[in-house]
């Protein structure tokens, strides 16, 4: 009976993201992360690194991380898999969006990576699904898809999510997902590295079979875990892990895209259910499957979808417009496109939740001027085209840009009271 542990490490950073803080989280997680594994000969780990970082990478000369990451594909230790390239999430956005952001952050793999990188994983930022995401990775030719282990729609004898046996979709898209306890775990510093070793070992084991059965641990977390956010975990977990693993021949690590060599493809299809790695079961019965992007009560992530929503309709329209009438249409679209695929990242809405303790009024603005330069570069490229058909969506911008700044001064405010009633409570 062996155990196959499938790990996944997703890093990423915005397109907003100061320098002096990518250089730091670099120096503190990357090189050390990926020196631990390139030490380790029993390594097979699927790795997303989002096109937006490669190239900030290179931007800002720290290509010697991408050459350890390239020299660990090579010494195929880790396995590459397709993303959207700004991080943004995926099933609130425009269609033809979602194509645009995946076929972007192709390019950037197939010039990266060349002949190593095939078209076999997807992940979806923040592990954000729908059936319509669903529906485009397969039509795009990916051969699996990463969820999270909520997403399940089936119960598997009393556990959440399949442990010995592949499901897919209605289109043939094989459905992988992550096993949210343990991954949590690892992720909040909840579990040791021999720990977890001992737990995978059993975890999902039928007693009653003596053991007998195959079965699969998917774990999913942000690379940024491991030196960034717990310093020195790289070397407290993972490095210790998989020196573990070389005195167990009963439990392996696996490339997610190798499992179906090993375990059974499921007849029936299955759709997972709209959801994230962040959502809860409450969110899932109160029918709100990305709480921290889009959230009915965050007046903060409504007018922001306002805003996109406005800009979506200028941009269709800039779209259509002949470029090649006269150079100001051309250079004020392209600019107007360059802003928005960096506009649609995920990071500024996630700032936008106070209650979760995360709140950052320039971060979120950050990314707002990102689509406010977008509606005004598409505006300008209509006027100079002579239409004035986007006038109602570039007002309504202005509209909600002015009740989104009111809304970050007012919840600042809140929390002010809320911190001032505390510390007169602690004294």
């Amino acid at each position: 009976m062996t155990t196959y542990w499938a790990p996944l490490l997703h890093i990423y950073q915005p397109p907003t993201q100061d320098i002096k803080i990518l250089r730091e989280i670099n120096k503190e997680c990357y090189k050390p992360l990926f020196s631990v594994l390139e030490q380790h000969d029993n390594v097979k780990f699927t790795l997303n690194i989002n096109g937006v970082l490669i190239e900030m990478l290179y931007e800002f000369d720290l290509g010697d991380t991408m050459e350890l990451i390239k020299n660990l594909a090579s010494e195929s230790k880790i396995e590459i898999v397709g993303t959207a390239k700004f991080h943004p999430i995926l099933p609130v956005i425009p269609q033809k969006e979602i194509y645009h952001q995946i076929q972007m952050n192709e390019e950037i793999n197939i010039r990266e990576f060349g002949k190593i990188w095939e078209k076999k994983g997807f992940f979806p930022p923040e592990l954000a699904i729908s059936s319509r995401v669903v529906e485009i990775v397969n039509e795009l030719g990916y051969k699996w898809i990463l969820q999270s282990g909520i997403a399940c729609p089936v119960e598997e004898k009393g556990v959440d999510w399949p442990y010995d046996k592949i499901y897919c979709s209605p289109n043939g898209l094989q459905l992988f997902f992550r096993d949210d306890i343990l991954s949590n775990k690892i992720s909040f510093k909840k579990i040791t590295a021999k720990e977890f070793i001992k737990d995978i070992k059993i975890k999902y084991k039928d007693k009653k079979q003596d053991y007998k059965n195959d079965t699969y641990i998917l774990t999913a977390m942000d690379g940024e875990t491991f030196g960034h956010h717990i310093k020195n975990y790289e070397k407290a977990f993972l490095d210790k892990a998989l020196e573990l693993l070389t005195e167990k021949d009963d439990i392996k690590t696996v490339f997610i895209s190798d499992l179906d060599q090993y375990f059974p493809i499921v007849k029936k299809a299955i759709t997972p259910k709209e959801s994230s790695w962040s959502t809860s079961y409450s969110d899932m019965l109160d029918e709100i499957p990305y709480p921290l992007w889009k959230h009915p009560d965050n007046n903060i992530h409504k007018y922001y979808w306002k805003i996109i929503k406005s800009l979506n309709d200028l941009m269709d329209l800039a779209d259509n417009l002949d470029l090649t009438a006269k150079w100001e249409i051309e250079n004020y679209y392209n600019t107007a496109r360059w802003f928005y695929d960096r506009g649609l990242h995920s990071c500024p809405i996630w700032w936008a939740n106070p209650q979760n303790g995360t709140w950052s009024p320039n971060l979120i603005y950050n990314g707002l001027e990102l689509l406010l330069k977008a509606a005004l570069n598409a505006q300008m490229a209509l006027v100079h085209a002579g239409k004035d058909d986007g006038d109602a969506d570039f007002d309504s911008i202005s509209y909600y840009h002015g009740l989104l700044l009111m809304e970050l001064y007012t919840i600042t405010k809140k929390n002010l009271k809320h911190e001032t009633k505390h510390i007169k409570k602690v004294d």
